[in-house]
């Protein structure tokens, strides 16, 4: 049976994958905090989800584990998306990046008020030409 907690965490994905940062209001408090990557309240989760998205419009996260212990939800995703916009100064590319990442989410009541997140940035540097190749020798 799923928890509240982890349905939550499952909407927040959802959202994501609708690239509607918007509806977060839906499902994180208004008072929320947030480290690395979700940036450091709500409005910036959503501004910092949003101008991810926008380079790739087509982000879609697959939730790979979900792990609760009380109200803490761990989960690690795979993201796929393809690069059709500016980011990190790398025009688009048309390319598809598949990468990473790692969220923890505090829930408390059926809504997020912590979050953290990484994800593999090097990753997609890597796989959109923003770094540059070894030196010749």
């Amino acid at each position: 049976m799923e928890t509240p907690e982890k349905e939550a965490v499952r909407r927040f994905y959802e959202f994501v994958n609708a690239g509607s940062p918007e509806r977060f209001d839906e499902i994180c408090s208004a008072d929320l905090i947030g480290h690395a990557g979700a940036g450091g309240n709500l409005a910036e989760l959503k501004n910092s989800t949003a101008s991810f998205i926008a380079p790739f419009p087509d982000l879609t996260a697959e939730l790979l584990h979900l792990v609760q212990e009380d109200d803490v939800v761990s989960v690690w995703i795979s993201y796929t998306a393809t690069h059709q916009a500016d980011f990190a100064g790398v025009p688009a590319s048309g390319g598809k990046v598949k990468f990473a990442a790692w969220d923890l989410f505090r829930v408390r009541d059926g809504k997020i008020v912590e979050i953290t997140q990484y994800c593999d940035l090097f990753a997609i540097l890597s796989q959109i030409g923003a770094l540059p190749t070894a030196a010749p020798a």
